[in-house]
């Protein structure tokens, strides 16, 4: 849940992808487990929107678009599951740790509060 506008490319790309990937696993009731302990990494019933913000930052970057996406259904899973809320310090200080070109575009609009 970083700002796109945040992410380097290959992490808007990738998480763009990944929401796709994913999606079959979370209409299927597969568990999600992994993705919300011991930290929260998805927030399930934001998928949609959240795929929405990678497609705008993706065009406003002049990358091309052609996988539309639906929200999958979240039936299998109770309330905290669906609606788990990704820790954006927590987020936001992991990638500045793994990739250097976000933690430059990140001090470039948040400041270098991340470090």
């Amino acid at each position: 849940m970083v700002p796109p506008k945040w992410l380097c490319n290959q992490h808007l790309l990738g998480e763009h992808s990944e929401i796709h990937k994913h999606r079959h696993n979370f209409e299927k009731g597969h568990s999600i487990r992994g993705r919300l302990e011991p930290v929260v990494l998805v927030e399930p019933a934001s998928m949609s929107q959240r795929h929405d913000e990678l497609v705008l930052e993706m065009l406003a970057r002049g990358m091309n678009h052609q996988s539309p996406f639906e929200q999958p259904d979240l039936g299998f899973y109770n309330d905290l599951q669906k609606y788990a809320k990704v820790d954006l310090d927590i987020s936001v200080r992991d990638l500045c740790i793994r990739c250097e070109n976000c933690k430059k575009r990140i001090e470039m609009f948040k400041g270098n509060k991340y470090e």
